[in-house]
């Protein structure tokens, strides 16, 4: 039976015999750094994002950007939060347009865009606002290319698919819409609900949940051509639940909640989808039921949301991907953000935490 080491906020636990499906590496890794800061004791930590030394953390319900100073190694609160014109501020990028640092920040409970600048001292102040993005409301897994801001948009139960718009902040004071698609359905009656997507070669690939029966192949990944902002080919059928995806070398993966899997996806031909390998992360003693991927080379870090875990995956070989190394005490990991050898971790519940842990211990 091989041993695999646990990182516990400084200690050291050791496990036996949690496989999860793949196979351990038998030598112990180091035990990761890890530290954390809790934003908000009312507010509920969404996405996590960072600009030089500066991690910028959005607050739902209070409706409040936290920022703070990383270069010490260990985040620090500077200024006053940031307060949005939404109560659920979610989804956030940052990127760079005629010299100036833009965010743009998706707002869950008004359906809006808001784009922010974000000053050399970490503090935000407001530019411009798009509002009517669509018949669904914004869902928190917006992702960016150059300029333009990609944003899933939830569907209507039981009544209209969900989709993609397209922003552009070429103008960063005027955010306008310029694109849009509806998700395809996969069956008669059924409808999807898009929560992630990401871009990579001139394709959007989007994650799009079903409730409807049957739950096990009414999910769908779906591809967009983000110039025509038209759909490519036919819907992959995958699990219940898919969630948060992650691309590299041709290669996507894709975690699943409810199936408590992480699969490899081929997209080298976008218009035909091919699975590489469907991983199941659970054990006698463990299900993992994952939301936030990250790949880093030839690793792959997975939160599994509901156990307060972090898996850490051997990649190398995307059709035959290995356990390395696994992190507790990280209460519902649901937002990822890696930055150099740091991974940052939203815990998404009401006064929840953000963590930072060294990447470079982990492996």
């Amino acid at each position: 039976m091989r041993s695999i080491y646990v990182g516990v906020l400084g200690s050291v636990v050791l496990l036996t015999g949690c496989g999860m499906g793949v196979t351990s590496t038998s030598a112990p890794p180091a035990v990761p750094s890890i530290s954390s800061v809790t934003p908000s004791a009312t507010g509920t930590p969404n996405s996590v994002t960072a600009l030089g030394s500066y991690e910028f953390v959005s607050e739902q319900t209070t409706g409040q950007i936290f920022t703070y100073d990383t270069s010490s190694g260990v985040p620090v609160a500077i200024g006053t939060p940031y307060a949005m014109p939404c109560t659920s501020p979610s989804g956030m990028v940052i990127t760079h347009i005629s010299g100036e640092s833009v965010m743009a920040v998706a707002c869950n409970d008004t359906g809006a865009l808001v784009t922010l600048s974000v000053h050399g001292d970490g503090s935000l102040s407001a530019l411009g606002t798009v509002n009517g993005l669509g018949v669904g409301q914004p869902y928190p897994g917006i992702a960016l290319d150059g300029a333009n801001v990609l944003v899933p948009l939830i569907g209507i139960s039981g009544a209209a698919n969900g989709g993609v718009v397209k922003v552009s902040l070429a103008s960063p004071s005027a955010p306008v819409i310029t694109g849009a698609v509806t998700l395809a359905s996969p069956g008669p009656g059924e409808y999807e609900n898009p929560g992630y997507l990401i871009v990579s070669n001139g394709e959007i690939y989007v994650e799009a949940g079903s409730e409807n029966s049957p739950l096990a192949s009414s999910s769908t990944i779906q591809v967009v051509d983000e110039a025509t902002m038209q759909l490519v080919g036919s819907p992959l059928l995958v699990a219940h639940s898919p969630q948060q995806l992650a691309v590299q070398d041709n290669v996507l993966y894709v975690t699943l909640f409810d199936a408590t899997q992480l699969e490899t996806i081929d997209i080298s031909n976008p218009s035909s989808l091919r699975v590489l390998e469907t991983l199941p992360l659970n054990s006698p003693t463990l299900s993992c039921s994952a939301i936030p991927v990250v790949i880093d080379g030839t690793y792959a870090y997975v939160g599994c949301y509901s156990q307060g875990v972090i898996e850490v995956m051997d990649v190398s070989n995307p059709s035959s991907i290995r356990l390395v190394n696994t992190v507790t005490n990280i209460p519902d990991p649901e937002r990822f953000n890696l930055v150099g050898n740091n991974l940052q971790v939203t815990s998404s519940s009401v006064g929840g935490a953000v963590f930072q842990i060294s990447t470079a211990l982990l492996r």
